[in-house]
């Protein structure tokens, strides 16, 4: 099979309201084009311009046939799945003479691994406390979905984690949408021996979440007095991040960008969801790597 190569990359990041995350972003566009050695254009799902269709305008507009699409996400969701194909098969429909082959999330990637782990090892470099790493637990700490296909996600990774580090337990929470809260993840790891927790921001870039997720260990400390909380940083910048995102570009390229349905809601009647998966319209016909 003939893998003709892309003229662009467009790169769809979610967006924030915040101008310091979105600031991350554009950065984090400029390194991986730097990297890959292509031309990315970078647009955003919402809260920010240029809007995914703007973005696709621009790369029609200097001329690009073979455009790349990568969904700059962390998990799969009903954007991924449903809100980005349906303005692909749009734009498709548009510009019929285009390439436009879509790419999956990041996911539970080794790359995403050694990140956590890094950020982990730096955060416990900070700490002043004579505690075995054994009474030490980590939490990651999402943003939280309402796909759990997505949410399940960030407990592989934390296991992923786990295995062979040493840590007492490594634990997930969720900064909204789904239980357990951040505050039901640190009581948790006290609970189970815990004499000091760090918290690890599983999210792209600096912003509303994280800022969130930080207030809120603040509030846990007032809980736990006892117990060392140390914050660590969320994922960019980290050579792996790009790694990892470069991987699913490569994935496009080499016609391997795929994505299983085996646990996708739109796919199968999954508890709370079951409604979902008598909406089919929510996954267009044309979207090679939605699920």
């Amino acid at each position: 099979m003939e893998h003709k190569p892309f003229d662009r990359l467009l790169l769809i990041g979610h967006g924030s309201p915040h101008s310091d995350g979105n600031a991350e972003y554009y950065q984090f566009a400029n390194e991986l084009g730097t990297y890959l050695g292509i031309t990315v254009q970078p647009c955003f799902l919402e809260l920010a311009e240029p809007s995914i269709v703007a973005g696709i305008r621009q790369c029609v507009a200097e001329g690009a046939q073979r455009i790349a699409v990568l969904p700059l996400l962390l998990g799969p969701a009903g954007h991924q799945k449903s809100d980005i194909p349906a303005l692909l098969d749009a734009a498709r429909a548009q510009y019929p003479t285009r390439t436009l082959r879509y790419g999956t999330p990041i996911g539970a990637h080794y790359q995403l691994v050694r990140v956590l782990e890094e950020r982990a090892a730096a955060t416990l470099a900070r700490s002043t406390a004579a505690i075995a790493t054994a009474e030490t637990a980590v939490l990651l700490v999402a943003r939280g979905s309402s796909d759990p296909d997505s949410n399940a996600e960030v407990s592989k990774l934390a296991r992923l984690l786990y295995e062979g580090r040493g840590y007492g337990t490594v634990e997930v929470a969720f900064q909204m949408v789904t239980p357990p809260t951040i505050t039901q993840g640190i009581d948790r790891c006290v609970r189970l021996g815990a004499r000091r927790v760090v918290v690890l921001p599983y999210v792209l870039f600096t912003g509303f979440v994280r800022r969130k997720i930080a207030e809120q260990v603040q509030v846990a400390q007032a809980h736990h007095p006892a117990v060392e909380m140390l914050m660590g940083e969320h994922l960019f910048p980290h050579p792996g991040l790009t790694e990892a995102v470069a991987q699913r570009y490569y994935d496009i390229v080499n016609g391997t960008a795929a994505m299983t349905c085996d646990l996708c809601r739109y796919r199968h009647p999954m508890k709370r969801f079951e409604q979902d998966s008598r909406t089919p319209h929510l996954i267009p016909l044309h979207s090679a790597a939605s699920s």
